[in-house]
């Protein structure tokens, strides 16, 4: 029993560290009122040119299979520290007088409402902002942690991660900050949906990951959700 504690506090510990190095994420999860899809895009990228001029790097993307068709408004910063840099960038007297020009206008008549919110840290204290361009197509996937298996589990997604990259993945782990529930977010993108094909195939096929998904306690970790999107506006 002292073990999984000293596991559990070097986990915790391990997330308090990274806080300041590691890649942060916002995510604003939008539904569009009906017949509304394009002009609430075209709000999103309107306020995206602002929060990046404050700092931010801004993709927008679209929810598919798994979802109710909402939109992920994402906002991602290299670090703590330019993550609290761009918050003060953006109340400043001088963006304040752009975010009410943008809100007036986006107010008048709304093409759509926030159905939730998030943040989170990577748990890759290497990534940064700029490391998620382009177009990808992901699939994510949020488990909910029992708070004393943590460690266990993160050593389980850091193995996942290692077998799904040799299949031409690209993985990111998330725990969840203010606005979550300690949950954990698996992330698997690709550039389009034949190189996911491909990987899904490659599994099948897979000994290592047969072997993986044979060893899963279910006591550690629960699967609460998943989803799949596709980025419409790149950062």
């Amino acid at each position: 029993m002292m073990g999984i504690r000293k596991l559990a506090l070097g986990c915790a510990l391990y997330l308090a560290s990274t806080l300041s190095f590691a890649e942060v994420i916002e995510v604003y999860t939008w539904k569009a009122f009906p017949g509304k899809g394009a002009e609430m895009i075209s709000t999103f990228t309107e306020a995206k040119s602002i929060h990046e001029e404050a700092g931010a790097s801004v993709a927008i993307i679209q929810r598919m299979t798994g979802s109710t068709q909402e939109v992920d408004y994402v906002m991602r910063w290299d670090n703590a520290s330019a993550w609290g840099a761009s918050m003060d960038a953006a109340n400043s007297p001088k963006m304040a007088a752009k975010w009410q020009s943008f809100l007036a206008k986006a107010n008048l008549d709304p093409s759509g409402e926030m159905i939730g919110s998030v943040s989170g840290i990577n748990l890759d204290s290497s990534k940064k902002a700029s490391d998620f361009g382009g177009s990808p197509v992901y699939g994510a996937w949020v488990w909910k942690v029992s708070p004393e298996k943590s460690a266990d589990f993160i050593k389980r997604l850091m193995k996942s991660e290692e077998i799904h990259e040799s299949m031409g993945a690209r993985v990111e782990v998330y725990a969840e900050n203010v606005g979550g529930t300690g949950n954990m977010h698996y992330v698997m993108m690709w550039d389009n949906y034949s190189d996911w094909a491909e990987s899904v195939n490659k599994m099948s096929s897979s000994k290592e990951w047969a072997a993986q998904q044979a060893g899963r306690d279910s006591s550690v970790a629960t699967l609460i959700a998943s989803h799949r999107g596709q980025t419409i506006v790149p950062q």
